[in-house]
């Protein structure tokens, strides 16, 4: 049925649009990603997060026919642990109720379950199905300012095994890496092509508010790029370097005082994430996560203080082991090795990119367009908070699921330029020697 749906929607978009030709491909290998995991966390992990949800969602379900009144009670107020009376033996009783942002996605999978059949793996492929929209959403947005590298576009944001594996099914990981397509999606087009504003205000709104549900610090995340986003392209719309140089401070000066404002407007919101709270979370997380009963999944990059300055000194730890690790030798079982394994080939990528692109040659690039010096300041500001309060690799290889599109299409972009770059210095400097030939031969 899902393919059905997908098949009729894809030819009738395909006539105008042919990037649509990856509609298929890339949903195909969402719904691999979703029944994978739910075989891995039957199979291989019995029980895990997945089996939960969906538990979760089932005795939601129940609630639903056994007290509609409660249930809208549950689906609508704010969390609280009373929760749990609001269930018993015949709904049963779920699993995450002390924990309001998972018990948010366990509400969020009660909706995919009731269309399940009662069946996990259904639900695994409906989530799939389901939060592939998103996904494309944020294709759009790269293919929109890079037409010509589609390919490797959809490779990135459709074809990397840890993002298509642990971003489908029912986890967290789906909702919030959705989310954050349908963010960046509808951001661009009210900042960038000023498209259907009214809308994408709505779908800009009920995303962030997904995210900070689930996972607050992903919107933390954003903020920085964002901002850059927002500021690199107004100055690139002024006219004059005298005006940019006078209108920059003012620029950064607003955007710094407007970001504080949120984020303390939003505390109630954050939790943990808060900003008086958030250096003292990112400590005690990455403590916590290389203790012994993690099985020796655990890695180490330092002890630091709950403040800017030391988080600092260990950013280029912190990145590379979000970016790159685990290591080859560090993997000590299959999903690991499989995790290791893509890592080292990003590893090798951006190695790659970098000297082709001259490292400076890199940066200049980067920051001459607003979608990718968007992109890339989410990567490194996202890389460093995970790998600095990050410390098991179980939870690394999920936690970097939202860089690693945004990474990758980076790579891609920039090795895009430098091509290009060299073919226009090759043809420029043909057309040089044919018109010196040219001159010879009327000289002669």
């Amino acid at each position: 049925m899902i393919f059905i749906v997908a098949r009729i929607y894809r030819n009738r978009m395909i006539i105008n649009h042919p990037e649509y030709k990856y509609y298929l491909p890339g949903l195909s290998a969402k719904l691999f990603g979703g029944f994978g995991l739910i075989m891995v966390y039957t199979l291989y992990y019995p029980g895990g997060d997945t089996v939960q949800y969906y538990s979760d969602a089932v005795a939601i379900n129940k609630l639903l026919f056994y007290n509609p009144e409660l249930y809208l009670k549950l689906m609508t107020n704010p969390h609280d642990t009373s929760v749990f009376y609001y269930f018993n033996t015949d709904t049963g009783f779920p699993c995450y109720w002390r924990d309001s942002h998972a018990f948010f996605v366990s509400k969020l999978s009660s909706f995919i379950v009731l269309f399940s059949f009662k069946s996990i793996i259904v639900a695994n492929l409906l989530s799939g199905a389901i939060s592939f929209v998103g996904v494309w959403k944020l294709f759009k947005v790269f293919l929109s300012e890079f037409p010509s590298i589609d390919k490797q576009l959809a490779t990135a944001v459709f074809f990397i095994p840890s993002v298509f594996f642990w971003g489908s099914g029912l986890l967290k990981d789906t909702f919030t890496f959705s989310s954050m397509g349908f963010f960046t999606y509808s951001f661009y087009m009210i900042f960038i092509k000023r498209r259907k504003v009214p809308w994408n205000v709505v779908v800009l709104i009920v995303s962030s508010f997904i995210i900070i549900s689930i996972k607050p610090y992903i919107l933390i995340g954003l903020l920085p790029g964002v901002f850059i986003w927002i500021i690199h392209n107004l100055i690139f719309r002024i006219k004059g370097s005298i005006a940019r140089t006078a209108v920059l401070p003012i620029l950064v000066s607003v955007t710094l005082v407007f970001g504080y404002f949120f984020l303390k407007m939003m505390e109630g919101s954050l939790d943990d994430y808060a900003l008086d709270n958030i250096l003292t979370k990112a400590v005690v997380t990455q403590q916590d996560l290389k203790r012994d009963y993690y099985q020796g999944n655990s890695f180490d990059i330092g002890d630091f203080d709950a403040n800017i300055g030391s988080m600092l000194m260990k950013a280029p730890a912190a990145i590379n082991a979000a970016l790159f690790r685990p290591f080859i030798l560090e993997a000590n079982n299959l999903v690991m090795l499989l995790s290791s394994l893509e890592n080292l080939v990003i590893l090798l990528f951006t190695i790659k990119v970098l000297f082709k692109s001259r490292v400076f040659g890199f940066f200049k690039i980067v920051f001459a367009n607003h979608l990718l010096t968007f992109a890339f300041i989410f990567s490194i500001f996202f890389a460093f908070s995970v790998g600095i309060s990050t410390s098991n690799f179980g939870s690394l290889v999920r936690y970097k699921i939202p860089v690693i599109p945004f990474y990758i299409a980076c790579l891609y972009i920039v090795q895009y330029k430098v091509d290009l770059g060299r073919e226009e210095r090759k043809k420029l400097k043909f057309e040089v020697n044919e018109q010196t030939k040219g001159i010879t031969l009327i000289s002669a």
